[in-house]
């Protein structure tokens, strides 16, 4: 409309190659935008569902744009930074991520069974409680059985646990190992330890902002109850209470 109303102004517009830049960008960018917001909310994302985001945003780095992509050297750029952290970020979350019902089978592409599976299976074994605290004199042959009793119950639980199918993905974690607690003794344990919500200083960031914007210049005479209120109103409405 400007281009026909102001025909001197067709030197600024954007072409049509730029406005398909823009197009492609503003595309590329949505999976940024939704996981920032995912990351970011009360709710606390757990460890598990960090990771399902992180390989979503794998996949949108790696598809093939063409070679002609004018966005190709941001995006290669991007993939180097993102490489380096999820290297880091895929080790410390991989038994968080296989105790996880709802995302076990999405966590780990690329990845043989052995290698998905051996971890557990260690940190199980290490994890193996002391039956008894008194010294009793047992025979050696004896226990060396059980201990080989220890680790094929510890190898039968994760491999069935494995081969069983995912979760609901809007059950909660926990609740979820505590109706299976008789059936996976061992891995239900372990997931109370595991199956923790990640620190994140952005709630309190977002506080700190929220209240600078209630008490502000042309409101600098509110008393702490009354930022308070206005606070907890805000949180309240958000949250629909």
């Amino acid at each position: 409309m400007l281009a026909v109303k102001y025909s001197n102004l067709n030197n600024f517009l954007p072409n049509q190659t730029e406005w398909e830049l823009f197009h492609d960008l503003d595309s590329f960018l949505e999976s940024f935008y939704n996981a920032t917001n995912d990351l970011s909310t009360q709710s606390y994302p757990t460890i598990a569902h960090s990771r399902i985001i992180l390989l979503a945003i794998k996949i949108d780095l790696y598809i093939d744009r063409g070679q002609e992509s004018l966005l190709n050297d941001i995006i290669n750029s991007m993939k180097e930074k993102f490489d380096i952290y999820y290297e880091i970020l895929k080790e410390i979350t991989h038994i968080s991520a296989f105790l996880d019902p709802r995302y076990k089978n999405y966590c780990f592409p690329e990845m043989s069974n052995e290698d998905i599976l051996s971890p557990i299976q260690q940190k199980l074994e290490q994890e193996q409680p002391i039956t008894s605290i008194k010294p009793i004199k047992i025979s050696p042959f004896l226990q060396k059985l059980k201990a080989t009793r220890n680790i094929l119950t510890v190898d039968n639980e994760v491999n069935k646990y494995w081969n069983s199918s995912e979760a609901a993905e809007d059950i909660k974690p926990l609740e979820w190992w505590k109706t299976h607690s008789t059936e996976y003794p061992n891995l239900s344990k372990l997931a109370i330890d595991y199956l923790c919500i990640q620190a994140s200083s952005v709630p309190c960031e977002q506080l700190f902002s929220i209240a600078g914007q209630v008490l502000c210049k042309s409101r600098n005479r509110l008393t702490g109850e009354s930022v308070r209120a206005c606070i907890c109103l805000r949180s309240w409405i958000l949250e629909n209470i």
